[in-house]
């Protein structure tokens, strides 16, 4: 971004009692006499010397203070403010110089001065005293000679002008930083969102999948893929024209992303046909009953260009790890289940094999798992470790509930949140989780270890009940903890909702000295302008773009301008799923503050986290 060149301000106010020393300022900073032009002439014609351009100033003059006062005012308000003034210390029968100074800089706090004195005026700790000395006054002591006067004009009004251009650029980097993020992010939604459903497209499919199928892969669950084709919606193009038929996709796309859960993904695969990922399913009657409500989706009644339409969509399933390992084989034989359907008869579903009967679990056994777990206390809380990157020393930990089902071992939160979501138990276990973090927080205080951030993880449904922020304010009453020493982790997806209220809420919050972050960040292409609306502290760099700094040159400039926006914006940066070293050395060639992830330790037990933190004495090594 260019910025246009700005002429050297040489406006100097003089403030003196004396009409004669106004004029004497006058014959030394204003332009040459005649009488000096006509000397000068002669001496080049007799000569051949060519005299030096004379340097001058624009001058205005005031009598008494409050005069001064009053030109600084107008001046400002003109957009042509005072690169500096000369102020004489005694005034009678107004201010004098001291409480000049004092009035002007509370209108231009840029203004240079330079304060004429005698020796019998005020000391120097006397002035001390009065006002704050600093690198935007000097004293000129009396009597002075048109050389000290006219240095010091050359020397302040510059100094003023490189102190204003100095601002300039810093607004311009920020600016210049901020419009390259939103390239950035806006590059790759193109490159991988759809842009008629807006949905991610069939490039991002893959990544997605397949880091879906490594976290099912290491936490042992089950992941459903859905394969979506529309019954004979050519028709609709034949009959209305194309405009209307993407009108009806936009709107299939939008009713299907309504139907299925926050944690689960809608794509457009291709002109008629979405596929849908469902990341933690337990049971069959849990994958039937979201087909079902996606079918019906679909076929809602719809009123576009003068007319009611509807449709119907053929719907096919496969289940890692039954149907296949990867991606391509899950979402291949997702499809040949839909093809079966479409031969069969539309608007229904079928699951590429029938074995995940076998492995049925009911909804309500899991539902009803959850109330006796909260009466019995089997519930409890891993902690991860945050560090600082710079230095290597835990500064926080993120808080991972985790369920010890007797007879049954653990139960990892991606196999019991959908249900406690569904059946609304998140409420109650999340209040848990809250004071139960907060205790911790306290025990670890009081056995003597560091103060450290505690993090807890928001979910939508937690924000948006009525008295989440008086619970939070209870909890932190009964356990007494720091509230600077909690953050709230809440998603993209959450802040983007509803942008007034979240915007209201979040204030109160940070009110009471909670800390904020944004978790995920990048995932949920919100508005860079709405991000300077919220009150946030922390960004959270998303794990899945850490996860592609090493192959995908994307990812690694979407964290290299991410890391700048946050430090511009003065916010706090932390990369999750750090899992390198090769991750880890870019994060701290590129200034990011802290760092979470298997590189450093897994969620763990508190005792387990407090041999953790007192075991860590240095960062990692750096590669060689």
């Amino acid at each position: 971004m260019k910025t246009s060149s700005v002429r050297t301000n040489r406006r100097i106010l003089i403030i003196d009692d004396t009409p004669s020393i106004h004029e004497d300022f006058r014959k030394i900073l204003g332009p040459d006499s005649e009488d000096e032009q006509t000397l000068a002439g002669t001496e080049e014609a007799l000569f051949g010397t060519q005299q030096p351009a004379r340097l001058t100033f624009q001058l205005d003059s005031a009598y008494q203070g409050q005069e001064a006062l009053e030109l600084v005012q107008r001046a400002q308000a003109e957009g042509r403010p005072y690169a500096m003034a000369f102020t004489d210390m005694r005034m009678p029968p107004g201010w004098d110089g001291l409480e000049t100074i004092e009035q002007l800089w509370k209108i231009d706090p840029h203004l240079q001065i330079a304060l004429c004195t005698a020796y019998s005026d005020y000391s120097w700790e006397d002035m001390a005293e009065r006002l704050e000395f600093g690198d935007q006054l000097l004293v000129l002591k009396k009597p002075f000679d048109s050389l000290e006067i006219r240095q010091m004009a050359s020397a302040l009004t510059w100094k003023w002008q490189m102190t204003q251009d100095a601002e300039t650029k810093v607004q311009s980097l920020e600016q210049t930083i901020e419009a390259r993020v939103h390239e950035l992010l806006k590059v790759s939604h193109l490159l991988q969102y759809d842009v008629l459903t807006e949905l991610p497209n069939s490039t991002l499919l893959g990544d997605r999948l397949n880091q879906s199928l490594a976290l099912s892969r290491r936490h042992d669950k089950q992941l459903a893929v859905m394969f979506l084709g529309l019954d004979r919606f050519k028709r609709i193009n034949n009959a209305l024209g194309h405009p209307a038929g993407d009108e009806m996709l936009k709107r299939v796309g939008q009713n299907l992303v309504s139907t299925v859960r926050e944690s689960d993904s809608v794509f457009r695969y291709g002109a008629d046909e979405f596929v849908v990922i469902l990341a933690d399913i337990r049971h069959p009657q849990q994958t039937k009953g979201i087909a079902e409500k996606l079918l019906n989706a679909i076929g809602t009644t719809q009123h576009i260009a003068g007319h009611d339409l509807s449709v119907t969509a053929s719907l096919g399933i496969s289940i890692y790890p039954d149907d296949g390992f990867d991606a391509i084989a899950l979402i291949k034989k997702a499809e040949t289940a839909m093809r079966h359907v479409k031969e069969s008869g539309p608007n229904d579903f079928r699951f590429f094999i029938e074995e995940m009967n076998q492995r049925a679990r009911d909804q309500q056994t899991i539902e009803s798992g959850i109330r006796l777990a909260l009466e019995r206390d089997e519930f409890v809380l891993h902690y991860q470790p945050k560090l600082d990157l710079g230095t290597g020393e835990v500064v926080g930990a993120e808080a991972l509930i985790r369920w010890q089902k007797p007879g049954h071992g653990w139960v990892y939160p991606s196999d019991f949140i959908g249900v406690a979501e569904d059946s609304g138990l998140i409420v109650p276990l999340s209040k848990w989780v809250l004071a139960q973090a907060c205790r911790q927080a306290c025990a670890w205080q009081a056995a003597g270890l560091p103060r450290l951030c505690m993090s807890v993880n928001v979910s939508a449904i937690d924000f948006r009940q009525r008295g989440f922020v008086e619970g939070i304010e209870q909890v932190l009453k009964q356990t007494g903890l720091d509230p600077s020493l909690l953050e709230l982790e809440i998603t993209e997806g959450v802040l983007m909702q509803n942008v007034d209220a979240t915007v209201t809420a979040l204030n109160r919050i940070k009110a009471m000295g909670v800390r904020l972050a944004i978790d995920d960040f990048g995932t949920g292409y919100s508005s860079l302008s709405y991000l300077r609306r919220f009150p946030i502290d922390v960004l959270k760099i998303d794990q899945s773009f850490i996860r592609g700094l090493s192959r995908d040159i994307n990812d690694a400039a979407l964290v290299s301008a991410i890391i700048s926006l946050g430090k511009s914006l003065k916010l706090t940066i932390i990369a999750e799923g750090v899992e390198t070293l090769e991750q880890l050395d870019f994060l701290k060639a590129h200034q990011c503050e802290e760092g979470q992830g298997y590189y450093f330790s897994k969620a763990v037990a508190p005792d387990d986290f407090v041999h953790y933190l007192t075991s860590v004495k240095s960062p990692p090594p750096a590669a060689t």
